[in-house]
This record gives structure tokens, sequence and C-alpha cells, in this order.
């Protein structure tokens, strides 16, 4: 793994210029915050996404892959299919970000335009923590960074996300609650090994050197994790 996270920095050390151009940007002329929640299967992260959508009915939900309807077929292909355990990790990427391009043009961005706040269950932080590190595939670093650079780009009129949160526990017990979890369907993704858990954890804590990632320790009760939600909400100037 530290041969890859070696591999990784050096093919992505432009994002850092990328982080320092979206600091001069952020915050000119943009009221409305994209926020991205993620984190690993078992980290409560829908939990989450529930007590917000009570707290916040002003705030436009999405998620990815989803959506929209096209989104959604994308992700039924990618999530739900019987056949989607045989798909390759750079299939998986390509079709992680045809929806996040679908969802971006169709839902975030007029969102965003009409002054309202975006909440995303899931985002580009996930296909850089489960394809790039949880699959162990540092080779697709570059075409991630030009996909990115294309979803979002700026002088399409596009924004990245504002901030995101990423709810953070031991990959050991993450993957001990996505298993014993009875009111979601398992995916192939929830049935990996912890070597996997571990490189997704790994991954995230990789992206948020070079994107605004706060994290947020999620082996807690829901209660508490939402408590601290709210107040990084709060603090990013996102909640009055």
């Amino acid at each position: 793994m530290a041969g890859l996270y070696a591999f990784l920095a050096f093919r992505a050390s432009g994002a850092y210029c990328c982080r320092q151009k979206f600091n001069l940007l952020k915050g000119i002329g943009m009221e409305s915050k994209y926020i991205v929640f993620d984190g690993m299967d078992g980290s409560g992260k829908g939990t989450q996404m529930e007590l917000l959508k009570k707290k916040l009915p002003e705030v436009v939900f999405t998620r990815e892959p989803g959506g929209t309807p096209f989104a959604e077929e994308i992700r039924n292909l990618v999530r739900d299919n019987p056949l989607a355990g045989q798909s390759t990790p750079l299939n998986n990427l390509l079709l992680f970000w045809a929806a996040r391009e679908e969802c971006m043009h169709n839902l975030v961005m007029p969102a965003l335009k009409a002054g309202k706040h975006v909440f995303s269950d899931r985002g580009d932080s996930s296909t850089f923590a489960f394809q790039i590190c949880g699959e162990e595939q540092g080779e697709l670093m570059d075409f991630f960074m030009s996909l990115r650079k294309l979803v979002f780009a700026e002088n399409s009129g596009r924004r990245q996300p504002d901030l995101y949160i990423v709810f953070d526990l031991p990959a050991e017990v993450a993957r001990e609650r996505a298993l014993q979890d009875a009111s979601r369907t398992k995916t192939h993704f929830d049935l990996r090994n912890i070597g996997y858990y571990e490189r997704v954890r790994d991954g995230f804590q990789m992206f948020a050197g070079w994107w605004p990632v706060e994290f947020v320790d999620a082996d807690r009760t829901p209660e508490e994790v939402h408590n601290s939600v709210m107040k990084i909400l709060a603090t990013k100037a996102i909640l009055d």
C-alpha cells in the first residue's frame, strides 16, 4: 500500500494547484453550497443524511450514483445488477463518472444557480477511495483527474464541491456494521474483505490531502455524530 501512496502522490501532485485555485475562488459570488457526505459502507452515512433531510427541508438532496432518472439507471447497473460484481475497476470508474456528469448537469448546477444548497450522499471522494485505492488501481489516477476537471470544469460555469464531510471509523467496525445491517441490500462492495475496507479508509485520508475534507468520528451514537455534523455546517457558514 505504501507503494501505491507514493505512486498516487506523484501522479496527483497537480491537485495541490487545483486546491489552491479552489481556495481563491471559494466564496466569490457563491452563496449556495455544494456539500458531499461520504464514508465507508457501515459508517452510518445514510442515517445522517436522513436526519439532515428532516431538519433541512429547503436543501436539495441527491445521491451518487443517482439523483436523476438516467443516473439512477446507471446506479442500478453498477450496484444492483446481478452481474455488477464482474465489472472491472476501470468500468466502474467510467460508470460512476457518467452518473456524476448526468447529475451535475441536470440537478446539481441548476439547484446551485437557483441559490439552493445541494447535499450529496457520496461524490468523487468515493470514486477515489473505492476504485483507485480500494481496488489498488493507482494507474487510473491520471484518468480520474482528467474526468474530474471535465465534470467540475469552472470555465463552463460548473463548480467542484465546496466541502466533503467524511464519516470515519475503524475498517473492522464499518465492515461488521455493513454486513449486519438488515435494512439495506448487500452489494458486491459490502462483501469485500477487511483489507479492502482498510484501503478505502486510507483512500479518504489521502483525498483529504488535496481537497477540503472534514472528518467526523462515526464510531459514536447517531445523535453525537449528528451534532458534530451540524457544528461543521455552522462553522463553515453553510447554516445560519
